[in-house]
């Protein structure tokens, strides 16, 4: 009797032609297949996990890690790719475990240390990661990543770490530029809480010169994806493809709006609700451009015209969260960039409440300046440059507030700060979420937060993020001539 299961041949050649044709759904069918034989294509495993991780397809991709892992031996580099993983799709407390189990010399004793560190940040315990950076530090003096995540964890006012920092500069003059630039960083934080806003303004500045030399910024490309993102939806665009639909898409709550503007302390609130399982940057929307050709009205039209469906986009954005998050409880799409998908997601999620934090523009492009983006933000290493991006972003924004009328909720953050209970009872309100005593107690939500705002968000709501810019004012004069100039080149 012959078999009818394919070959492992056919099905690497199917996979081959499934992500060349970029057919989703066959390129799932091909990995679930090989996995199901247990594939012995041993390294390629590690390939495969990053090619279903970077299209969505979380539970393949980590299959595909654990086949690799096991086709290693469990070996402890096999393992280490894995905590990559880990870190990669928000799994930051399998990771933090993982990493106990290897040896301290892998990566290496600074490396390890450094692991074990920045997850323990993450994961709000604060003194292991403290003691863990410091090990990293004395194996390798003036190193910028450990420096970074050290300086985030402390006031550096009085604390003796601030002098240990200044005494490792020559060592971090040493390292690569994108190392050297996040001393930098430190080294300005250090430096501003210590009140000296020259020396803070001079360090910033200078990690910012590093970084803009290794990733330059595109004002035309960047108003070129706006002005994409605002085509095409005029009129009663959204009226006219809100159909009768089985599918509900209420479970996700995007929240947009700039870097820094409190995203993240909305998430930490929202996701502080019973009913919300959690949230995070999770840039979902792209993978529905991709599917629909692009991010406009017009894209869209294309799209329905060759037979696709806003239903069909809902279901894969509604698939990609299931397979990032699992399939209980609403989650919060806090992606900074969805200001560009906005009329994507409007369109495929019409259930889904959409919010835009909105902080002052000065106290914006301080934070932005002053902040070191593990993912790299072009445009925040030039001040005439933040303040491009920011017009571009207060178009978007007019643009949807027209557009989507009282579905887009504009959270101004100063408002928010000082009324808190006002705007959180709002919030809940316009997310169709029941008022409960514990989101008022957000801080004492215990999950990973993994972005510049990770202990600030396990503090009460303060007002200490207004008016941060003004020590800094005159050094702030590019942004200020420039953003008060309106014109977008």
């Amino acid at each position: 009797m012959v078999s009818s299961s394919p070959s492992l041949a056919t099905l690497i050649a199917d996979l081959k032609r499934a992500t060349g044709a970029r057919d989703r759904a066959a390129t799932r069918e091909a990995v679930s297949r090989m996995l199901a034989m247990r594939a012995p294509i041993g390294a390629e495993w590690r390939r495969i996990a990053e090619l279903m991780r970077v299209s969505g397809e979380i539970s393949l991709s980590h299959a595909a890690m654990d086949a690799f892992v096991a086709a290693a031996g469990n070996s402890a580099a096999a393992r280490l790719s894995k905590i990559v993983l880990l870190t990669q799709t928000a799994r930051v407390r399998e990771a933090h475990a993982l990493i106990a189990t290897l040896p301290e010399t892998i990566p290496d004793r600074a490396g390890h240390a450094f692991l074990r560190g920045n997850t323990a940040v993450t994961l709000g315990m604060v003194d292991e990661g403290r003691a863990q950076l410091e090990i990293a530090l004395r194996e390798r003096p003036g190193w910028g990543p450990a420096w970074l995540t050290l300086a985030s964890t402390v006031n550096l006012a009085s604390d003796p770490i601030g002098d240990r920092l200044l005494a490792d500069a020559a060592a971090a003059e040493h390292q690569s530029p994108t190392e050297l630039a996040r001393f930098c960083y430190a080294l300005g934080k250090l430096h501003a809480d210590r009140g000296d806003h020259e020396a803070a303004f001079g360090a910033y500045s200078r990690g910012a010169t590093l970084l803009r030399t290794a990733t330059p910024y595109s004002r035309e490309g960047n108003a070129a994806a706006a002005r994409q993102a605002m085509t095409g939806f005029d009129g009663d665009f959204f009226a006219r493809h809100r159909t009768a639909s089985a599918l509900s898409t209420a479970r996700p709550i995007v929240v947009t709006g700039l870097p820094r503007s409190g995203t993240t302390l909305v998430e930490q609130i929202l996701t502080s609700h019973s009913a919300v399982a959690d949230g995070g940057e999770i840039s979902l929307a792209h993978h529905l451009a991709v599917e629909a050709g692009g991010v406009s009205g017009d894209a869209i039209e294309r799209y329905i015209a060759r037979g696709g469906s806003l239903e069909k986009l809902g279901d894969l954005y509604l698939h990609l969260l299931t397979e990032r998050f699992g399939g209980e409880g609403r989650i919060v799409d806090k992606t900074i960039d969805n200001s560009r998908f906005l009329g994507l997601i409007a369109a495929a999620l019409p259930d889904a409440p959409l919010i835009w934090m909105r902080r002052d523009p000065l106290d914006s492009a301080w934070a932005c300046f002053r902040t070191f983006f593990i993912h790299g933000v072009a445009w925040s290493y030039d001040l005439e440059d933040i303040a491009h991006h920011f017009l571009l972003e207060d178009a978007l924004l007019a643009y949807w507030q027209e557009r989507l009328g009282d579905r887009l909720l504009v959270v101004p953050f100063t408002e928010f700060v000082t009324t808190p209970d006002a705007w959180i009872a709002r919030l809940l309100a316009h997310c169709g979420l029941a008022e409960e005593p514990g989101v008022s107690r957000f801080y004492d939500t215990d999950r990973a937060v993994a972005t510049a705002s990770s202990l600030q968000v396990r503090r009460p709501i303060n007002r200490e993020g207004v008016g941060v810019a003004q020590p800094y004012r005159r050094y702030l004069e590019p942004f200020e001539r420039a953003y008060a100039g309106r014109a977008i080149d």
